[in-house]
Parts: structure tokens; C-alpha cells; sequence
């Protein structure tokens, strides 16, 4: 299974300069936990709802966003995904197309996934049977 198949391609993003009331007033309304932060069409950062929890009303976001932003492609697996949001302990991923912000994937878009049973397993290896090797030698006691 693909990112383009898991991912959300309703994306909420702002600009760096957004007030953190009116991004925390973004992420009430659309009932959502992450933002994404842009400038222009370039993904700079990302804003989780935590992270605006306790600050102050009229500093911008990006005081507060991730700078260090993890991004995936359409094409990519979910194992790369979830190997990617385990390894930088974040819970989304924004899902860049050419530098075009084209979806996010989050925690729960995985477990999702996960729960509808849409990642195929591997399949069960073949048991190799070997020939018959005849009688055993017998070692002879000394």
C-alpha cells in the first residue's frame, strides 16, 4: 500500500506569520491536530496542537514549528512511513509531490489502515522438502 492511497489530501496549512490564536482556531474548527506550515509552495515546518497548547496568543507559529520537517513521497510504502515517524518521533508527514504539497499522513492514517486490514502480509514461504537422505551412518564406539 502507497502513501497516495493512505494519505489525506485535505491539507490545512498556514504561513509562518499566522498568529498562534488563529492557527489554534484552524485546528479546533477543522478538527484536525497537525498544520502545516508553507511559504509559498515550499513546506518550512510543522505545527502540532500540542505544541501551541500553553503559548501565547499573538506570537507567530513560527516560533513554535518543527523546522526540521520529515517529508515523504506519494510512492513510498507504509512500512518507509511508519519507519520514518518512529525514528523522529513525529506523527505526521506531509506528502510532497515534485515540492508540491499534495497530502499528510498522520499516526492515525497508518493505524487506519492498519485496522481495515489493507496491508498485505507476506506470504507464507514454502516448505522445501528435502530428499531422502537413506540410513544414517552410525558411528562405530572404539
Amino acid at each position: 500500500m502507497r502513501m497516495k492511497d493512505v494519505m489525506s489530501k485535505r491539507v490545512v496549512s498556514v504561513a509562518p506569520t499566522t498568529e498562534i490564536a488563529v492557527a489554534r482556531e484552524r485546528l479546533r474548527n477543522d478538527e484536525i491536530d497537525h498544520l502545516v506550515v508553507v511559504e509559498g509552495k515550499r513546506v518550512v515546518g510543522v505545527v502540532a496542537g500540542r505544541d501551541i497548547l500553553r503559548m501565547r496568543d499573538d506570537r507567530p507559529v513560527s516560533e513554535v514549528m518543527s523546522r526540521t520537517v520529515a517529508t515523504i513521497e506519494p510512492e513510498a510504502t507504509l512500512r518507509r512511513a511508519a519507519g520514518i515517524m518512529r525514528g523522529r518521533a513525529v506523527g505526521s508527514l506531509p506528502v510532497v509531490d515534485d515540492g508540491r504539497l499534495v497530502g499528510i499522513v498522520t499516526t492515525s492514517d497508518l493505524l487506519t489502515a492498519l485496522a481495515k486490514g489493507e496491508i498485505h502480509a507476506a506470504p507464507p514461504r514454502e516448505r522445501v522438502i528435502l530428499r531422502k537422505r537413506g540410513p544414517r551412518k552410525r558411528a562405530i564406539p572404539i
